[in-house]
């Protein structure tokens, strides 16, 4: 007994000693930190391809996903995967000029490409093909077996099946076949285009006037188009090429071009002595927009028109700068929508996206129906071109074309629960939680809710169900498609993979739709998985796992992931570090309601100690528990890791928003959420800090002037006047308005609807009521927030007689670009926050200042 006990207090000293001897993060270890981008899994999952953040971003690496056989290329651009992954691509500058090298990672075989630019290699491409020395040359290479093929005076070719197999334009013949020969005649005669469908063995060709549709399948080719028989108003022509119709088309937009008529004389110019911008109340876009280059014309505003090859119809569909034209995929439909946004231009300002109207068109008679007025979103065609679904912002729902009665109308039978988002919270309606895609050739639509996934009849005439049966609701779990949430056409027949978000874990996960059933492949409490890439064969995954502790590294797994194996250990220097803990907090706020955060802890925390404490936020951030933080210099805001490893505590509270009030919100969260934490015994209530950027720079400082519960704060980029931000013009051209009336702001309603709310949501008109100590962050450049609004602030501040620093990095923007400015801003704020929270002794910079005659001589970082 004795002996176990000594064993035990001999461990419990180790661990003692080990936490003792980890170091605290400091700038000196950013250099050390990898963090992985553009990665990218061969077709066959083989090879992982990927760079690192850390240094010139011009190595590639590469790992066997079998072996773990390691393997890079330096100074590359251009790197790509072909041949199914067996083969990579990629570019060396030298001062000669770009070379093109063809390298196989399996053998280490290098081929040197003098000949320019090949055609695009696909992935699944197994031969390089280029056009070598006279037009119309080229010749197809097989890397592996060092041979080739030569083919003279072909203009236009398409490899297929496997490449062994070639359909290609020789003069005036269209010619099919092996490889190596021989080939068939498929089409011999005038020939100025063609388009060939591997897969359909199909294919058109434009001879002469006349587009005509082939199969490789035999029989001669038949006419679908004669361009003849076109006859558009000047001065529009049709553009002749191969369309890819078929007998059966009835339905082809067609590609028009215009007469170019000579240009009128330039205008000559004037010499006023003076340039005038004029500014129209009632004109669509603003003149600082117009200066963006949203005022030009695009080639959605040309006419546009469809041709029915059965009817020899032609219907123009579309005037010149009527709107945008929405067909259905495919030849084969009877109805488009004109969107036409016209109306509701200049409300782009307050609104930022512009609403339009949705105009039903028949594509044989060219008549249109108003469906929609003043509409939120756009529609969505089903593949099929014969339903569209759109979204019902105000309504919150979904709507369904009748086109019968040629409007939009309710599902029949929607999902039983809520499809917008619930937890939307600024004054434009909420967004959908959206459409998933579409079964049984269009007639059904998937839709999302909060948790699952739910099949509609559009037809009504079945019950609409949840394809993922509840499961997602029924465990508090979030479920949508992998990759895109949209996905067209959906194929049940085959294994549907989802990726998860656990709401009470807060863990990312990877979820399998099979025969009816809800598998889970991966939902672990501890970390996040997300899914990167899968292979072609779909029976290997590439993803990574992630926590605060754990960096995202990248791993290969099987399909259910029962086989693993883990490519990258970036950083193993982190358990050098003391890195600190993370979990979610929650309390009750001023309203009553439940409140969620996160909380950083030293890794050696001592509940019986005290801590200081930096509260930090943006809007939510429990979400975020699982996320790692890559230790670096601050653009912005502190870097939570390098401030927990040095003995801070950091919180970082959920703000939910009342309309009108977003001042009150934040303290509504943010100073309960503090006062729980100092309740609680876990913050020292005389050592705790409050930052914040951009959106939650304005929080922070109005948050300042509600309380003095906090010994120091640092607003940065914050908007402290809404009265003055309401019609500021940022860096895009576009005024501030949207923000207040209908986005992030939240106020809900114009200055003038709202004026009192627009200045009791105003720091500036309750800054004497700061008695806090303000580091204020804002730089000139600044193309979101006016510097003058933090400027503004500072002046407030030095009337009044309060401390109050403001850094401006002179010619730096809403955030810190250059590296130099990080560093510089790392170091103040942390001896701001080390002065205030940590009874440091004032540095210089902030004890005298920094003179204009100084700033080139000295930064005054010491006591």
């Amino acid at each position: 007994m004795k002996r176990r006990l000594m064993i035990t207090w001999c461990c419990l000293c180790c661990l003692g000693v080990v936490q003792a001897q980890l170091k605290s993060l400091d700038s000196s270890a950013y250099k050390d930190w990898k963090t992985i981008t553009s990665p990218l899994m061969a077709g066959t999952g083989h090879w992982v391809m990927y760079s690192l953040l850390q240094g010139s971003g011009s190595t590639r690496y590469f790992v066997n996903t079998q072996t773990g056989q390691s393997l890079q290329l330096d100074s590359v651009r251009d790197v790509a995967f072909f041949a199914k992954g067996n083969w990579i691509s990629y570019t060396v500058s030298r001062k000669s000029g770009d070379s093109l090298f063809f390298w196989q990672p399996d053998t280490h075989q290098k081929i040197y490409w003098p000949h320019g630019r090949p055609q695009p290699l696909q992935e699944s491409a197994r031969l390089v093909a280029a056009t070598i020395g006279k037009p119309g040359r080229f010749t197809v290479y097989n890397l592996e077996k060092h041979d080739s093929i030569a083919f003279e005076e072909v203009p236009k070719y398409q490899l297929y099946d496997h490449d062994q197999r070639i359909c290609f334009q020789r003069k005036d013949t269209l010619l099919d076949g092996p490889l190596k020969g021989p080939y068939r005649v498929v089409y011999k005669g005038p020939l100025s285009d063609y388009t060939f469908h591997p897969e359909k063995k199909t294919g058109c060709i434009l001879s002469d006037s006349c587009v005509y549709t082939f199969t490789l399948s035999g029989g001669p080719p038949v006419k679908c188009i004669d361009f003849r028989d076109i006859q558009l108003p000047a001065p529009y022509h049709p553009v002749l090429r191969a369309y890819d119709v078929s007998p059966g088309t009835s339905s082809l937009l067609l590609d028009v071009r215009q007469d170019q008529a000579a240009p009128p004389p330039p205008a000559p110019p004037l010499h006023a002595g003076f340039e005038l911008e004029l500014w129209t109340w009632n004109e669509g876009v603003s003149q600082r927009r117009q200066r963006k280059g949203v005022y030009n014309k695009t080639p959605q505003d040309d006419a546009r028109f469809i041709y029915h090859p059965l009817t020899k119809q032609c219907v123009q569909v579309l005037t010149e700068n009527a709107g945008q034209l929405m067909l259905p995929e495919g030849n084969d439909y009877r109805y488009a929508f004109l969107l036409d946004s016209h109306p509701y231009l200049y409300s782009i300002d307050w609104k930022y996206s512009a609403n339009a109207d949705i105009y039903l068109v028949d594509v044989y008679t060219g008549a249109r129906v108003r469906v929609a007025t003043n509409s939120y979103d756009y529609p969505q065609w089903s593949p099929d071109g014969r339903h569209a679904l759109l979204y019902d912002a105000p309504g919150k729902q979904w709507l369904t074309l009748d086109t019968t009665r040629q409007q939009f109308v309710p599902l029949p039978h929607p999902p039983p629960y809520p499809v917008y988002d619930e937890d939307y919270d600024m004054a434009h309606p909420p967004l959908a939680y959206g459409l998933a895609g579409w079964l049984n050739g269009g007639s059904s639509a998937v839709l999302y809710d909060r948790y699952d996934l739910w099949v509609a009849d559009l037809s009504g005439q079945k019950p609409t169900y949840a394809l993922t049966r509840e499961e997602g609701r029924a465990k508090g779990i979030q479920l949508r498609l992998q990759g895109a949430d949209y996905a067209g056409l959906l194929n049940l027949d085959k294994p549907i993979t989802l990726r998860s978000f656990n709401e009470h874990t807060k863990s990312a996960g990877i979820y399998r739709y099979e025969r009816q059933h809800i598998t889970a492949v991966a939902d672990q409490p501890a970390y996040s998985i997300k899914i990167l890439a899968t292979a072609s064969d779909g029976k290997s995954v590439l993803f990574t796992k992630e926590s605060y502790q754990q960096s995202p590294d990248l791993w290969w797994g099987s399909a259910n992931l029962r086989t693993t194996r883990q490519l990258t250990r970036l950083n193993p220097q982190q358990q050098q570090y003391n890195w600190g803990t993370v979990k979610v907090v929650s309390w009750k706020n001023f309203a009553g309601n439940n409140n969620e955060g996160l909380l950083y802890l030293p890794q050696d925390y001592d509940s019986t100690k005290s801590y200081p404490m930096i509260v930090n936020f943006y809007e939510t951030h429990a979400h975020n528990l699982h996320a790692y933080i890559t230790p670096q210099y601050p653009t912005s805001i502190l870097n939570i890791v390098t401030y927990v490893s040095n003995g801070y505590i950091v919180f970082q509270p959920d703000v939910h928003y009342t309309l009108g009030d977003p001042g009150e919100s934040a303290y509504n969260a943010v100073v309960s959420g503090t006062e729980a934490m100092v309740a609680r015994g876990i913050a020292d209530k005389k050592r705790i800090g409050l930052q914040g950027h951009s959106w939650a720079g304005y929080q922070a400082a109005y948050v300042a002037s509600r309380t003095n519960i906090f010994a120091c704060a640092s607003p940065c980029a914050a908007v402290v006047n809404m009265t003055y931000n309401y019609s500021a013009i940022r860096a895009s051209g576009a005024p501030c308005m949207f923000l207040y009336e209908s986005g992030q702001s939240r106020m809900g309603g114009s200055l003038w609807e709202m004026k009192e709310k627009y200045i009791q949501n105003s720091t500036i008109f309750r800054a004497d009521s700061i008695h806090t100590p303000l580091l204020i962050f804002h730089n000139d450049k600044d193309g979101a927030v006016a510097f003058t609004q933090g400027l503004d602030l500072f002046l407030a501040m030095r009337r009044l007689q309060r401390p109050a620093w403001l850094l401006n990095y002179k010619g730096e923007g809403h955030t810190l670009d250059n590296e130099a400015a990080q560093r510089d801003y790392a170091i103040r704020m942390q001896q701001f926050f080390d002065h205030y929270l940590k009874q440091q002794p004032m540095p210089l910079w902030m004890k005298e200042g920094i003179s204009i005659d100084e700033r080139k001589y000295t930064q005054k970082y010491t006591e």
